[in-house]
């Protein structure tokens, strides 16, 4: 990809602006929308623009929120409202191109290329995106434009709220080169810290170093550091449509035999593929798990379900439960996995009648905070087991 054609659009503070369209009485006021409930134990889901000027940020536990903003209002989250107001701004995406991945409730990835006949340049389709989102829903959506994925999220990231930025393809190098190293996908807190132990602390400190160096000293995040910090992403923008099912799995550097640390990462796991399917408002009918030992030999298993699931804590008991009824436990792993398939939408599958509505609610808290500040910042306390390194 070398012109312009991705574009990447997030709606500004959303849970908290959809509050406020819907109580006027609340413009201009520091609006904390926080998660399941707003005990001091809780965390905040989203922050008005308002309430950030006092340091009030998503992720951040209530009770510190309430110390730096005691007079902001705190609301409990509204999940069905904010799925309404989804789906009005997406109509609006999809009637630019068919190609739009959704990332999560309020953010998605445009793939414009051969709209321009219809639409006009990319640039003048984020525009007309803006205006439009503004005009029909009363909320204001940012949006980055660039030659992929990668870029274009940052871009929409750089000037918000209500932002237009665009990377072009001579842009690249100076828009890199003193981008922190965290802003890069994949470069979490731990990351962070062991590359800042070489006086690595911005994406353009990375250059001197060979792709053979990176993936001797990092492995597979070291290959994909080099190639991010210099802005090359080839990944396509993939519309639900394109999605049979989601998987994750993990080679080990040492083969692992012991068990609790098996089914912590069988959790991490689990997390991950719950915050793909919730990104993408899908649920499956099917779980299945794959583990391979140290000769090589490699087996999978799946389990049919009656009802469609997307909940971590679900997918995790299915997939657990395939491990031990079948004894694939015996041995050490030297790769585990698991996904779900036969996937359809959220609100076409059988509706279970003992679902656990807090538990949805939760899962989507923490899909929120993960999208913002990355995907280790938060998680159950089940994955506490493994090493920060893992």
């Amino acid at each position: 990809m070398d012109k312009l054609q991705i574009l990447h659009a997030d709606m500004d503070a959303f849970f908290s602006a959809v509050e406020q369209r819907e109580n006027p009485e609340l413009q201009g006021k520091a609006v904390i929308v926080g998660g399941v409930n707003l005990s001091n134990r809780g965390v905040v889901s989203t922050a008005s623009y308002e309430a950030r000027k006092f340091g009030v940020h998503s992720a951040m536990p209530i009770a510190q929120a309430k110390k730096l903003c005691p007079d902001g209002i705190y609301l409990p989250a509204r999940h069905g409202l904010y799925k309404a107001a989804s789906r009005e701004v997406f109509s609006i995406l999809k009637r630019y191109t068919p190609l739009v991945e959704k990332l999560s409730i309020d953010e998605a990835f445009l793939d414009v290329r051969g709209c321009e006949r219809l639409y006009g340049n990319p640039v003048e389709i984020a525009k007309k995106i803006k205006i439009e989102v503004k005009k029909k829903t009363d909320l204001t959506i940012s949006v980055g434009v660039s030659v992929n994925k990668f870029l274009a999220k940052l871009a929409s990231d750089f000037d918000k709220p209500d932002g237009l930025t665009v990377i072009r393809k001579k842009d690249i190098k100076s828009f890199m080169r003193h981008l922190d190293i965290d802003k890069i996908w994949g470069v979490g807190d731990v990351f962070a810290a062991k590359l800042a132990e070489k006086n690595i602390y911005k994406a353009g400190d990375i250059w001197p170093y060979s792709l053979e160096e990176l993936k001797k000293n990092y492995g597979k995040a070291g290959v994909k550091l080099f190639f991010l910090s210099r802005g090359i992403d080839n990944r396509d923008v993939k519309s639900r449509s394109e999605i049979k099912s989601v998987s994750h799995e993990e080679t080990f550097a040492d083969n692992i035999s012991d068990q609790d640390k098996l089914f912590a990462y069988l959790f991490k796991m689990s997390e991950k593929v719950s915050f793909r399917l919730h990104s993408n408002s899908l649920k499956g009918t099917t779980v299945f798990i794959k583990v391979r030992y140290s000769d090589f030999s490699t087996y999978s298993r799946q389990q049919s379900l009656k009802v469609a699931v997307n909940s971590s804590e679900e997918i995790y008991q299915r997939a657990k439960e395939l491990l031990i009824q079948n004894n694939l436990l015996t041995k050490p792993l030297r790769l585990l996995g698991l996904g779900v398939s036969n996937l359809c939408q959220e609100g076409q599958e059988q509706l279970n009648l003992f679902a656990d509505e807090n538990e949805d609610q939760l899962d989507q808290t923490i899909d929120e905070l993960k999208r913002k500040y990355g995907f280790d910042k938060i998680s159950r306390a089940r994955k506490l087991y493994l090493n920060n390194d893992d």
